[in-house]
């Protein structure tokens, strides 16, 4: 909470707000230091295993031997979160690539070689089809889950569906990125990411969200903003539904349209029934 100055219509008035807090969360692996990242302070271990997941560190949960946070003892924040994993699972990778600091805004921040960008992966396949009309639905089922952005308006969202609407986790960050990690970790952790359909996530897409998505062979990716072109350039190269502007009973698709079904357009021509 901070004071400051509202001005309306031109006139001032003191007030009190509330911020979203931000930190610094160093990623060890191995006790060795692999990436600074500024977040949210919460949910630091789904983070930090997101993010190695994501860069091609974790592949499996049996990777992992343990994983320790280490706390500033007069405030109790977080400092670091330390992921011990086997030394068998990290050889081939090169794990020091990185410049380390990478900001909140950024995921691809403090990657030092072009190669770290455009790295090649399978095209992502489903026979699953997504009703657009739903789309915005679960945008704002995610929305309604946004309690930090109702507090302070500073925070970005990500959640993770299932085809049938069942949401599978949700989190919050300052950063967008940030958010698609801890989701991700979350999943990762629980053994439950092979059953992920759809990312959603409440601001922009840019190329980091679209390499996480794909990294996670989650096969459709919702975003209330508008996506970059080469977000929908990789989303094309990987297989990825890319659909933007979910936005109360809008939605625009940009790649793989043929997974993309519309029940009231096949209502109108006879071929759909709704269920009960």
């Amino acid at each position: 909470m901070t004071t400051a100055t509202k001005y309306i219509n031109g006139l001032p008035e003191k007030t009190f707000e509330t911020l979203a807090r931000e930190s610094a969360l160093q990623i060890k692996v191995n006790g060795r230091a692999y990436s600074i990242t500024m977040c949210s302070p919460s949910n630091n271990v789904e983070l930090a295993v997101g993010l190695l997941y994501t860069e091609g560190i974790l592949r499996k949960t049996s990777d992992i031997i343990s994983i320790t946070e280490e706390s500033d003892k007069q405030n109790k924040q977080v400092l670091s979160v330390n992921v011990n994993v086997h030394t068998e699972a990290l050889e081939g990778k090169n794990l020091w690539n990185r410049s380390i600091a990478s900001s909140a805004s950024c995921g691809v921040c403090g990657k030092t070689e072009i190669y770290d960008i455009y790295h090649k992966s399978q095209s992502l396949e489903t026979r699953e089809k997504l009703d657009i009309t739903r789309a915005p639905e679960l945008l704002q089922e995610m929305r309604s889950h946004q309690s930090t952005f109702d507090e302070t308006g500073g925070t970005h969202s990500a959640a993770v569906f299932k085809m049938d609407g069942t949401m599978q986790s949700v989190q919050e960050d300052i950063g967008r990125h940030n958010a698609v990690d801890k989701t991700i970790g979350e999943l990762f952790l629980s053994s439950t990411l092979a059953k992920a359909d759809i990312l959603a996530v409440s601001g922009r897409v840019s190329y980091e969200i679209v390499s996480k998505c794909a990294m996670a062979n989650i096969p459709f990716l919702l975003a209330v903003s508008a996506p970059s072109s080469m977000a929908v350039e990789v989303c094309n190269e990987k297989g990825i539904t890319l659909i933007a502007f979910c936005r109360e009973n809008r939605a625009t698709v940009y790649t793989n349209q043929q997974r993309v079904i519309s029940s009231r357009s096949l209502q109108s021509a006879g071929l759909y029934e709704a269920k009960a």
